[in-house]
């Protein structure tokens, strides 16, 4: 179980695991670098990969393997999903029942070592941002991190005082990774609105613009993707104060991830999370509708072109 009793709480939520610290009181999670992306997850999916790859090499059934190692198919299952970590004992067990010879062994070691080089907070948000069945969310200043493409988002990390190129390329997969959760059949609903200024802001060149606005309008046809635009002259000042995502499931309560720029802060607090939820209502209802927000991502491409 992670550290803090609000690590407990998610680890618990997404998990569906009961534990006595769950009934100690909410925290919030901080972090001073709102600008690095956490490829926590990804070593946890790319372990669940290998371990569904050796399990079909073998000719080997989910529910083969859930039987040989006393586990629920459901947990086998979240496991080679990246949905769920594996502890030591389940990996040898595993690595035997599969005669891998330790290939599974060290293919957890080392997602575990990578791992733990990443901030907590921002891992727990990756899995809270996993198990929501809708995120909402408010970008005033760049396109949200789930929509971005892959020359967008080297451009805002190259941003960053300091960090290398093996750093920036490193946070660009990272984030590549994290999209992947669109794909998947029960991804969660996503309700992203923008300002006006974030389609016109340069970043990068105008062709990485002209390539984003592009990704914008694809994702507009997506079953599970909204995207709606806040014009500059609708004189809201609701969103000024920064972006915001409030993420909902049936395995987590709900919660807020409030952006700012010297500290971020995850909050499943109540008060927190309505008045959250307050401000992203009052942006929402003066958005442009998603026809007109399509149309209007639609002219700013042809004129980044």
């Amino acid at each position: 179980m992670m550290g803090s009793t609000f690590a407990a709480r998610i680890a618990c939520a997404i998990t569906r695991m009961t534990c006595v610290s769950c009934a100690a009181p909410r925290r919030v999670m901080r972090s001073r670098d709102s600008e690095q992306e956490s490829a926590l997850v990804a070593p946890r999916v790319r372990f669940g990969t290998a371990l569904r790859d050796l399990r079909k090499a073998t000719g080997m059934r989910q529910r083969d393997l859930a039987a040989t190692l006393g586990w629920s198919v459901s947990k086998v299952s979240m496991v080679e999903r990246g949905e769920r970590p594996a502890d030591e004992e389940f990996v040898r067990e595993a690595d035997a029942a599969l005669q891998a010879d330790g290939q599974l062994v060290s293919a957890w070691q080392e997602a575990s070592e990578h791992a733990a080089r990443w901030p907590t907070w921002l891992a727990q948000w990756v899995e809270i941002e996993r198990a929501a069945h809708t995120l909402r969310t408010w970008q005033p200043l760049i396109v949200p991190g789930l929509l971005q493409t892959e020359d967008y988002a080297r451009a805002i990390f190259s941003g960053k005082p300091g960090i290398t190129a093996d750093m920036v390329e490193a946070n660009v997969a990272a984030r590549m990774e994290r999209q992947h959760v669109l794909d998947r059949e029960d991804g969660p609903m996503i309700w992203a609105v923008l300002d006006e200024g974030v389609l016109t802001r340069p970043i990068g060149s105008r062709a990485v613009m002209a390539g984003q606005m592009a990704r914008l309008a694809t994702l507009t046809g997506h079953p599970r993707v909204t995207v709606q635009i806040l014009l500059q002259d609708s004189w809201l000042t609701t969103g000024l104060q920064g972006a915001f995502v409030l993420a909902n499931g049936q395995s987590i309560p709900d919660m807020a991830y409030i952006e700012s720029v010297t500290m971020s802060q995850i909050t499943a607090d109540p008060g927190r999370v309505m008045e959250t939820r307050s401000r992203y209502d009052m942006i929402h209802g003066d958005a442009q509708p998603r026809r007109a927000s399509l149309n209007l991502i639609r002219e700013t491409e042809r004129q980044w072109k």
